[in-house]
């Protein structure tokens, strides 16, 4: 397993080896501090797309898509559409998370179960027709949408941080005006946008986090 060592949030600062993906999920911060003057090539704006969509899902779904928008124009109309996050536009990469609210990739999806030996036709076609069904209600479909694309944004966060790129999520952002500025189908949820981009400098210390003791319940809340 990669190590590298790493100084942890020990109470007592001691140091210790740990894995390397530890690391940066320990180390990783919302940024707000963008090197306005880099830009984010394009092989490694499909790189971090393509460690987004690693993400689990249910019944592998898949449920997402991402808009990127790098165009200096577009991107001040995204600031405004974000109620003024200026540090969108010094990021110079918005990338909106987009969920599905219908079950679209399902036929293409248990047709790959079946052909990976997973489960026999009869039983593809049998689980399908549950996850499918999990759709016909309106809130279950929508949540699906959100649940699963949220799961690939972390995924992009941590695959930006990893590159040495700052990345930040945001949901404060008129959801309804920018579907419409992207085009976004009626049935596409706009679910989280993440500006991304290489980094200003040093971000300011992490504000404190609730201790495990406060927040895990043992065998019931």
């Amino acid at each position: 397993m990669t190590t590298q060592q790493a100084e942890t949030d020990d109470s007592d600062g001691a140091h210790e080896e740990r894995p390397a993906a530890i690391e940066t999920i320990r180390s990783r911060r919302s940024g707000h501090n963008f090197d306005a003057e880099a830009e984010l090539d394009d092989e490694t704006l499909e790189e971090l797309i393509r460690d987004a969509a690693l993400a689990p899902s249910s019944y592998n779904l898949q449920p997402w898509e991402f808009v990127s928008v790098q165009d200096d124009n577009a991107l001040d109309e995204i600031v405004e559409l974000a109620y003024g996050q200026e540090h969108i536009a010094e990021a110079g990469t918005a990338i909106l998370v987009v969920g599905h609210s219908e079950p679209e990739t399902a036929d293409e999806v248990f047709q790959q179960w079946a052909d990976a030996g997973r489960m026999d036709e009869a039983a593809a076609e049998e689980t399908k027709a549950t996850a499918v069904g999990m759709y016909d209600d309106d809130r279950m479909g929508r949540d699906y949408g959100i649940r699963n694309p949220s799961l690939a944004a972390q995924n992009l966060l941590l695959s930006a941080h990893a590159r040495g790129l700052t990345a930040t999520p945001m949901i404060g952002f008129d959801h309804d005006g920018l579907a419409e500025f992207l085009d976004l189908p009626e049935d596409k949820i706009p679910v989280m946008l993440v500006a991304v981009g290489p980094s200003g400098g040093e971000e300011p210390e992490r504000l404190p986090r609730r201790d495990v003791d406060e927040i895990l319940h043992r065998e019931s809340y």
